[in-house]
């Protein structure tokens, strides 16, 4: 893995933004929480990174700005940080880039023939002769299918 984040700064960043973010939760749990191990693991961590890429310092500032404002009543923006679909978006990339590391394919076969299928029968519905077909619940999350996925 460390090779990986070698090659791959933004997915280190965004992997120490996520424990940034976990130490800022811990220091704002309690009203007299104590900031410092939060500010010395941006300062040692992520400062170093920042200038080097505008996107890392627009996002360590607005994850600094969550020591700043209280933790119920955060902007939307801000408020995205500190929801648990940031921590499954960042493990999606993580999976992402180890599969690929690996010589897999980035998305899971069973997905694209998922897509393939729906983008098949959305297609068939959409012509004269397949206007009766019922329509595909799989209960799974596929994405857009405006067209079949190839590998």
């Amino acid at each position: 893995m460390k090779q990986i984040l070698d090659t791959d700064p933004s997915l280190h960043f965004a992997l120490l933004r996520l424990q940034l973010i976990e130490l800022i939760r811990k220091c704002t749990s309690t009203p007299d929480g104590d900031i410092t191990p939060a500010l010395e693991f941006a300062t040692t961590h992520l400062a170093p990174r920042a200038p080097v890429n505008a996107s890392f310092l627009e996002d360590l500032e607005r994850t600094m700005a969550l020591l700043c404002f209280p933790k119920d009543n955060l902007a939307p923006p801000l408020a995205e940080l500190m929801d648990p679909a940031l921590r499954r978006r960042v493990a999606a990339q993580v999976n992402e880039t180890i599969m690929e590391a690996q010589g897999m394919a980035k998305e899971p076969k069973i997905r694209s023939l998922i897509k393939l299928r729906a983008w098949s029968e959305d297609h068939a519905r959409n012509s004269k002769k397949g206007a009766d077909l019922p329509p595909l619940h799989l209960g799974l999350d596929i994405g857009p299918v405006d067209q079949p996925m190839t590998s």
